[in-house]
């Protein structure tokens, strides 16, 4: 071989290792080192559906590279949730989408607004506001809408949660939505209870309540008590009171199918917040794509062991009606973008 020959094919073999040395480096570049990072994830109560939730992704970050992932079960919960980043220095926790969004656009349960969080994987559960009524209040009166009920301003008996929770924001949103305000529901021999969904449910079965409303799944051991133990029927909301919930205050629509609790036969579509990811914006981005990578890559795993997760989808989670409209964070932006999900 001439030696302009040989010099040309060891320049070709030189740039060729060059080329794999770079692409060596880059793939590097492309899965961050995290086995130093500890995380410090908030929860809500130990024994909860959340915390057990929270626990094993605590578990499939740290057998995927995490360093340390602190479980803390003192997350509040409700409308108090998005408040817990910039006060307790939380790196992860879940949040409802649409009172995120209210936290930090007007402020909630009377605090100002926020800011310090942003959505890392949206749509985690499928919850909405399941709601059901007595029969006999809707034979006496002749009725079978919310929309005839509020018209004739009859003397609707609801029960729900203690204030702050979703459960209670959804029925203040219904008068709201109809232009009621709560006094003027007690001044036609309606009212509100807050109490405990087992109390609720023992208030419809002996005739104190006439409507119950749950921001819950079609897994609600509550609904399924009652649907087995009362004469109820399950509401669907008109398409404008749906549309109202969704336009006006970012829920997402959620479907029930028909038959999830005795009686129900027919699907129900209505609106619902669901349990999103949120992380500190002061969590670095590398940090944040490989929460968003692992979980994401390990969601079949989490639904074998939590069916209430099924409604994830790796694809669609990161699309602004599962995050109420609010900004991704970069680092989850990198995630979906390099997955292909978020189109370039």
């Amino acid at each position: 071989m001439k030696k302009s020959l040989m010099k040309k094919v060891a320049a070709v073999v030189l740039a060729a290792s060059m080329v794999a040395g770079m692409s060596s480096v880059a793939m590097a570049e492309e899965t961050p080192d995290v086995s130093g990072v500890e995380l410090n994830f908030w929860s809500d109560a130990v024994g909860s559906g959340t915390y057990n939730i929270i626990v094993e992704m605590s578990k499939v970050l740290e057998n995927n590279g995490f360093g340390t992932v602190n479980v803390d079960p003192s997350y509040p919960g409700g409308m108090g949730a998005p408040y817990i980043f910039k006060a307790n220095n939380v790196d992860l926790s879940f949040a409802n989408a649409a009172p995120a969004k209210w936290a930090m656009e007007e402020g909630t349960l009377g605090n100002p607004p926020t800011d310090g969080y942003a959505a890392v994987i949206g749509g985690l559960t499928q919850v909405c506001y399941i709601n059901c009524i007595s029969n006999k209040f809707l034979e006496k009166y002749g009725v079978s809408s919310l929309e005839e009920i509020f018209e004739q301003k009859l003397p609707l008996r609801i029960g729900c949660s203690a204030k702050g929770s979703m459960d209670a924001e959804g029925a203040y949103r219904i008068l709201e939505y109809f232009g009621v305000t709560e006094e003027d529901l007690e001044s036609w021999g309606g009212s509100i209870t807050n109490q405990g969904g087992d109390q609720n449910a023992d208030a419809l079965a002996d005739g104190q309540i006439d409507f119950y409303i749950d921001h819950t799944s079609s897994a609600s051991s509550t609904m399924a008590q009652i649907a087995s133990t009362v004469d109820v029927t399950f509401l669907q909301w008109s398409d404008e009171m749906c549309q109202w919930f969704q336009d006006t205050l970012g829920f997402d629509l959620i479907t029930i199918p028909a038959n999830s609790f005795s009686g129900q036969t027919e699907e129900l579509h209505l609106p619902g917040s669901p349990d999103c990811l949120f992380a500190n914006t002061e969590l670095d981005e590398d940090t944040v794509y490989m929460v968003t990578k692992i979980l994401n890559e390990n969601r079949d795993y989490l639904v074998e062991q939590f069916a209430s997760l099924s409604g994830w989808d790796p694809e669609t989670c990161w699309e602004p009606e599962k995050i109420a409209g609010l900004e991704l964070h970069p680092g989850a932006e990198r995630y979906y973008k390099e997955a292909g999900y978020i189109k370039e």
